[in-house]
């Protein structure tokens, strides 16, 4: 990827043996990203490649584009803006005391992921679309199925969709008939009073944030644990000293710790011909972008193979950029900063329990098998 990004930053690569253009650099990536004539909405068409084994359907967040995609976001955008997010803030920090304060219950050592990194994330996300307690366990393994790209057959990963979308489905039945004073309620009333959803898209949208608001939060938790404990145990140490540094380490870490398995997320499709830094793409091409890649980039940051705590001026493309940009960026923040304190201050002396950890094979997301820790 170095070398494309330095020798040929947009270069003709093949996606299920199919040729597709693959930009590498910072400016070429955002340009994509937020230009109009690429499309989400096309890439899902039937004779497009496309990463993973799962036929996305059309009302997704992210398989839509304006007007459409700008219709769909805009009835919960209120509650994702800053304002309206911080007001979590209090919640995830007794949902981060709670767990932490449970830590020490079982010996070490213990997996992080299942007792914090990914508890912490499915109870927010949960308590946000009023998810019962009881049935949280049972979607859990099914959102990892779904993004599966080669670690899963195509009979496993269409069953787990049509199991969470039969869940969330069943969960709009019930909330139609005792109505609470969450996310998905929300979405309800704009289906059944304002008409401003089919049945399909409350459904996928209730799916998409489940889904969105649960994985990538606890790999990028797990994720950036394991690079500060294994690669940067000095600058765990810094944190512990100097927990006023979380805010910025956490972008840094977004910056640093690659999230998506396959250094590159969902296609686009150009509608029209665009030139982009002298390469020809044409009408109907299929275009990936390399967010890991970009975020190295030296022109746009210094020393960008370097991990730096109190790195200024940090315009990482880990949530994207521009109307597709992530939704839950602000809350995944939170989260994140949150967690991350209260590890260091609960848990200053925090390690690895093994010299080597593993990683889940074929997934989307780059996801441990287990982050064994002792302290």
């Amino acid at each position: 990827m170095l070398r494309l990004r330095d020798e040929q930053p947009i270069s003709r690569v093949l996606l299920s043996g199919q040729p597709v253009w693959l930009v590498t650099r910072y400016a070429n990536v955002q340009a994509v990203l937020q230009d109009p004539r690429f499309s989400l909405a096309r890439a899902i068409e039937p004779d497009i490649p496309r990463l993973g084994i799962l036929e996305m359907p059309p009302w997704l967040l992210i398989t839509t584009d304006p007007p459409q995609h700008t219709r769909l976001r805009k009835l919960v955008a209120k509650v994702f803006t800053a304002r309206g997010v911080e007001q979590l803030r209090p919640r995830v920090q007794e949902v981060v005391d709670r767990l932490l304060d449970r830590l020490p219950e079982a010996p070490p050592p213990i997996d992080l992921i299942e007792h914090f990194a990914a508890a912490l994330p499915i109870e927010i996300i949960c308590e946000m679309l009023g998810v019962p307690e009881s049935d949280r366990a049972d979607f859990q393994e099914a959102t990892e199925f779904i993004l599966s790209v080669t670690g899963r057959s195509g009979d496993e990963v269409q069953a787990a969709w049509v199991r969470l979308c039969e869940y969330i489905a069943a969960l709009v039945a019930e909330k139609r008939d005792r109505p609470t004073d969450d996310l998905l309620s929300l979405l309800i009333s704009a289906r059944d009073e304002g008409d401003r959803l089919n049945e399909d898209e409350l459904v996928l949208f209730g799916l998409t944030l489940l889904t969105s608001g649960y994985e990538t939060t606890k790999n990028q938790l797990a994720n950036s644990v394991l690079a500060l404990l294994d690669e940067h145990p000095d600058q765990w140490r810094r944190l512990v000293e100097h927990p006023e540094l979380v805010p910025s380490a956490v972008d840094e870490l977004l910056r640093y710790v690659p999230l998506f398995g396959f250094s590159v997320i969902f296609p686009r499709v150009a509608t029209a011909a665009v030139e982009l830094s002298g390469a020809a793409i044409g009408e109907g091409d299929t275009v990936l972008v390399a967010l890991t890649s970009a975020n190295r980039d030296a022109a746009v940051f210094d020393a960008p193979d370097s991990f730096d705590l109190e790195r200024a001026d940090n315009r990482h493309l880990a949530f994207g950029s521009g109307v597709h940009r992530c939704l839950g960026a602000q809350l995944a923040k939170i989260e994140l900063e949150i967690g991350l304190t209260g590890l260091l201050q609960r848990f200053p002396d925090l390690r690895l329990a093994t010299g080597e950890v593993t990683w889940k094979t074929g997934a989307f997301i780059r996801s441990l098998d287990a982050l064994p820790v002792t302290w």
